[in-house]
């Protein structure tokens, strides 16, 4: 085994997981054939809402549309495998502020490329949970549970 320490590039984060450190890769040290990384930054919060949008005036009428990229590297690899997404999967999605559980269709928009939540969206979140333009809000994945997580993160001021 060889032993390669870059002293010189030493991270000074400390965590208990990856180093969130913009340079991960120039302070890693070898071991075999396997590279670690390695950070002494103590990270007290990590943000669990991965997924998180600042609703526009499209989103508060029938549907909530997402980024493609988004949802192609947080959404698509926990849907079950044989989920047809032009037709629609059905997506169950905890409303973490109210404790109440939804479903919702997630498919894939023709006309844009973007995958979005359809159906229900508006009457069990926008009009339920009373969300306006400018309302930031966030899902994330249960892996424990098998649902999305939804929460209303920030609101607008209203008048």
């Amino acid at each position: 085994m060889s032993y390669i320490y870059p002293f010189n590039t030493t991270c000074t984060h400390l965590s208990l997981g990856v180093c969130p450190c913009p340079k991960l890769n120039t302070q890693t040290y070898h071991i075999g054939r396997r590279w670690w990384g390695y950070s002494t930054k103590l990270m007290l919060f990590d943000d669990p809402w991965k997924i998180k949008k600042v609703l526009q005036e499209d989103d508060i009428v029938d549907k909530l549309l997402l980024d493609k990229d988004l949802v192609e590297e947080l959404v698509l690899p926990v849907l079950s495998a044989g989920a047809d997404l032009e037709r629609g999967a059905l997506v169950r999605i905890f409303d973490y502020d109210t404790e109440s559980m939804h479903v919702l269709v997630h498919k894939r928009c023709v006309s844009s490329g973007n995958y979005g939540f359809f159906d229900n969206w508006f009457y069990d979140f926008v009009r339920r949970r009373g969300l306006k333009k400018g309302d930031e809000i966030g899902f994330h994945w249960d892996p424990y549970m098998k649902h999305f997580n939804f929460s209303v993160l920030f609101r607008t001021i209203r008048m």
